[in-house]
């Protein structure tokens, strides 16, 4: 079968780059497409097609906005095989739908489904690459398990203190602003164990057959503990606690450091007592001690050094200081974020700061949720609240006023 990848995305701002090399996991938007295409006896061309591009059938028709899983895929091409014309994937309604769909301007069907860039032309059948990219949708077979997750219910202006949270490694998402790059970020760690675990049947069995236990709570901590996976050459404090992951080549996690469900790439670097939750690390991302991140993800070289970072991008080679703050939520509403020009709402899940590419934060600097700072820029604590002159003073109390010290009188 023919594969034809079309041409459509722009660069991602404020990174600079187009969708496939932005992260993904512990790669890229392009190399998951070229391994899901792989798994699937599959070959992406090396060329992008324009949308006036003519494709004769059989063939699958890719935007490059698109991250679409394997099993999605393959649910797709058995979906699509009796078509008699070009149809495209199409997800059902679904939990995973309502979180990932903020921005990604898909047409949606009458009965609620969300219609995705990804398409297969029949055998017999020529069209162009924008009209296969218009078809009709077939939706395909789809599951997701409902997780309840804890939530700050106060903050996030909630009546409960619970959300749900789909677990599922059917996933389609079009990547078409930074937004996409974080949410692509919060599925790839249950993808990626789900991936390697069938890699690999018969030991993920053993392993499986090795956590299970009488008691649910004890039988699944069993399994986050034993469902994880290590590159060559990764040295793992024993102290530390490393909990359904996947971690790459050449890591470096330290003592009592905490990496949870997440995807950490090649020679990265998690100093002591350093925390990561559900978050993608690209190669040689630096954490320093003490910092914390849930929900984030990295390009690769960054210095991730904050401390209680979420849901934020960190660009390439950009630089958190320890007491760099970025907020991910807003009173009594949703974030919004820029998207050329226009403000939108990201939905309900929470949403931090993009950082550009070469970006510095330095200390007691503090972003609003949503933002995103643009390649280069660097962002410096006010010199006023520094202390930078240093006196004979005697014993007393003092503020720092304009860089030096101001006796407080009482």
């Amino acid at each position: 079968m023919q594969v034809v990848v079309a041409g459509l995305s722009p660069p991602l701002l404020p990174f600079g780059v187009v969708v496939d090399d932005c992260p993904l996991g512990d790669s890229t938007f392009r190399a998951a497409r070229e391994q899901t295409l792989r798994a699937l006896g599959l070959v992406a061309p090396a060329q992008k097609a324009l949308p006036s591009t003519s494709v004769t059938g059989p063939a699958l028709v890719l935007s490059d906005e698109l991250w679409v899983t394997r099993r999605a895929l393959k649910a797709f091409l058995k979906a699509a095989k009796t078509s008699t014309s070009a149809v495209r994937l199409a997800l059902p309604p679904s939990r995973l739908l309502e979180l990932m769909l903020p921005l990604q301007d898909l047409d949606i069907a009458k009965d609620g489904s969300a219609i995705f860039p990804c398409a297969f032309v029949p055998a017999g059948t020529t069209t162009t690459v924008a009209e296969a990219l218009a078809a009709a949708g077939v939706v395909i077979a789809y599951q997701e398990i409902a997780v309840s997750l804890p939530v700050p219910r106060v903050l996030l202006g909630r009546e409960t203190s619970t959300t749900t949270w789909p677990l599922t490694s059917t996933v389609a998402l079009r990547a078409r602003h930074w937004l996409h790059v974080l949410r692509a970020s919060h599925l790839a760690p249950q993808v990626w164990l789900l991936e390697r675990a069938l890699q690999d049947p018969l030991r993920s069995l053993c392993r499986a057959a090795l956590g299970l236990r009488v008691d649910e709570a004890a039988r699944i901590s069993a399994w986050k503990r034993l469902f994880g996976f290590r590159g060559a050459r990764t040295f793992i404090h024993p102290s530390a606690i490393v909990e359904g992951s996947v971690i790459g080549a050449d890591v470096v996690i330290g003592p009592q450091a905490v990496v949870l469900q997440s995807v950490v790439g090649d020679g990265v670097v998690i100093e002591q007592r350093a925390h990561v939750a559900q978050s993608t690390l690209g190669a040689r991302t630096f954490v320093s001690l003490n910092s914390s991140m849930q929900a984030c993800c990295t390009f690769e070289d960054a210095d991730a050094c904050a401390n209680n970072l979420q849901a934020c991008v960190v660009g390439a080679r950009s630089g958190l200081t320890s007491f760099a703050r970025a907020l991910d939520t807003v009173v009594g509403g949703a974030v919004r974020v820029d998207d050329a020009g226009t403000l939108r709402s990201v939905g309900e899940l929470p949403c931090g700061v993009a950082f550009g590419p070469g970006s510095f934060v330095g200390a007691n600097v503090t972003i609003a949720a949503g933002r995103a700072l643009p390649a280069g820029v660097r962002v410096l604590g006010s010199p006023q609240g520094v202390l930078r002159r240093v006196g004979t003073e005697a014993a007393g109390t003092f503020v720092v006023d304009d860089g030096g010290l101001r006796a407080v009188k009482g």
